[in-house]
């Protein structure tokens, strides 16, 4: 009897904590935690050495019904060398629009990243049926390819 009256109070107390996820502890948006479910980095490299970091979000998949004339990332990255132009390709073909953005801007709030030492840019790509395959590359540098699952 004790044991069933055990297992009973802990099934009880665990299912009581089964409807909080990662995000319910805090006071995070709906946008932002989409937002940080999808982060994805990727460090930029030559054959010697690394240039840098790039993170981006696949912004269509945060709110598809602003981000819907084409494919929207939200890039942040840290390159070495800040001189050095930089350039956005999606499933090869290269970003319609990049716009630099300063370190406060409405994305912010999506990843909690607004450090003036990086570079951030909202790209646009047309539209794409396939998945999604973003590189980017400067001079002889290049990230890898982030792959995003394109739904339907």
């Amino acid at each position: 009897m004790k044991t069933f009256l055990t297992i009973n109070i802990l099934l009880l107390l665990f299912s009581a904590c089964s409807y909080d996820n990662a995000f319910s502890r805090f006071n995070i948006s709906e946008k932002r935690a989409k937002s940080e479910e999808s982060i994805v980095s990727s460090k930029i490299y030559n054959a010697k050495s690394i240039a840098g970091v790039m993170s981006c979000v696949y912004l269509n998949k945060i709110d598809p019904e602003e981000y819907k004339d084409g494919e929207y990332f939200y890039i942040y990255l840290y390159q070495k060398d800040i001189n050095l132009k930089i350039n956005f390709t999606l499933n090869d073909i290269n970003a319609s629009q990049v716009k630099e953005l300063t370190a406060n801007n409405k994305f912010t709030v999506l990843t909690d990243s607004n450090l003036t030492w990086q570079k951030y840019y909202l790209v646009k790509f047309k539209h794409q049926d396939s998945n999604l395959t973003l590189i980017a590359k400067f001079s002889s540098f290049e990230s890898d390819a982030i792959v995003f699952q394109k739904s339907n």
